[in-house]
């Protein structure tokens, strides 16, 4: 009889430790609520250090230039940290990364791509 009861918890149990991953559903256009907030926070902070253009204070987008360019630089490496792992130093482009590394790749070149343009702009306006 013992072994009759075990028998009949057994699947309940089964389906409790089988399940490992959530069934949440999350509509894609829940993505765009969450899109929104970023792009208004980003402007936030960029408009204003663009404003300082025009009034001369150069120094604060030249350390935003710099750090933008130091924590690509850091995504770049994490984020071809598997293929130095394999020891393969001299490949180009994301083609080899997994999906999490290829995005961090790309914004780690956003980074360095916008720091380079802010750099260029200081460039531009003491010359």
């Amino acid at each position: 009889m013992f072994c009759r009861t075990s028998n009949l918890m057994s699947p309940i149990v089964y389906t409790i430790m089988k399940k490992k991953s959530s069934d949440w559903y999350v509509p894609p256009e829940l993505g765009l609520f969450l899109v929104i907030p970023i792009i208004v926070i980003l402007a936030g902070m960029l408009l204003p250090l663009l404003a300082r253009f025009k009034s001369g204070d150069i120094v604060g987008i030249y350390y935003a230039a710099i750090g933008g360019g130091a924590v690509g630089a850091v995504l770049l490496f994490f984020a071809r940290l598997p293929l130095y792992r394999q020891r393969r130093f001299w490949t180009f482009g994301p083609g080899h990364l997994s999906g999490i590394h290829r995005k961090i790749y790309w914004l780690a070149y956003m980074l360095i791509a916008v720091s380079g343009l802010l750099l260029l702009l200081i460039w531009l306006r003491f010359r």
